[in-house]
């Protein structure tokens, strides 16, 4: 196998396992009902509100940060940014029946609330270090950072952008907790420590170096 071919297949294959980092974070928080990352609960209380399942509205709502993607970012548009279309929402959906065999004490949603929110911060940012795209939530603070030369860096710019989708999620019905606030100040920070180690693993141990 060419070098080539087989850091694409690394990649790919990181990809993957940080869509079902991020799939198993979400459902761990789910359980814990003590609310999820902001982008899943601006979309929960939009399910709510509209009476629809959460998996359609999870792609239907990625589907329209697609379109600005298309027009703005395109480079950011790959495997990673549709596996995070469409599979985010239906394999959170699937996981979570498994958990609801877990006793649902106050125990039990703390850790959940914990470990949810660190494999979603560790999924995106093993997928971000992949670089075979990303979904366009994440996009939109790195377009944003992009947009505003610097101003702001992206830890920054998530926390606004999750806020804004806690406060829509809130208007909706959603239910906001320990979880949705927690990811919504540490989300930005978490994603940037883990993708820094990522990168250097990849980079160090996993990914070939052409030959010169």
């Amino acid at each position: 196998m060419s070098t080539s071919k087989y850091n694409l297949f690394i990649r790919a294959t990181i990809t993957v396992l940080g869509i079902c980092f991020i799939s198993f974070g979400i459902a761990w928080m789910r359980f814990s009902q003590f609310g999820t990352d902001p982008f899943v609960t601006m979309n929960i209380g939009i399910s709510q509100f509209l009476g629809v399942e959460f998996g359609f509205i999870q792609m239907l709502s990625n589907l329209v940060l697609l379109a600005v993607m298309l027009k703005v970012t395109p480079k950011l548009i790959h495997l990673g940014t549709f596996l995070g279309i469409v599979v985010v929402g239906y394999l959170s959906d699937f996981l979570l029946t498994f958990l609801s065999f877990l006793p649902e004490n106050y125990g039990w949603r703390l850790f959940a609330v914990a470990i949810g929110l660190v494999l979603c911060c560790f999924g995106v940012g093993v997928y971000m270090s992949a670089d075979l795209g990303i979904s366009p939530y994440d996009a939109l603070g790195m377009v944003l950072e992009r947009e505003m030369r610097g101003k702001f860096k992206y830890k920054e710019i998530r926390i606004v952008t999750d806020l804004c989708c806690v406060v829509t999620g809130f208007t909706l019905g959603a239910p906001i907790g320990l979880g949705t606030l927690l990811t919504a100040f540490f989300t930005g920070p978490l994603i940037a420590y883990f993708k820094k180690g990522i990168d250097s693993f990849l980079n160090t141990k996993l990914l070939q170096k052409p030959l010169s």
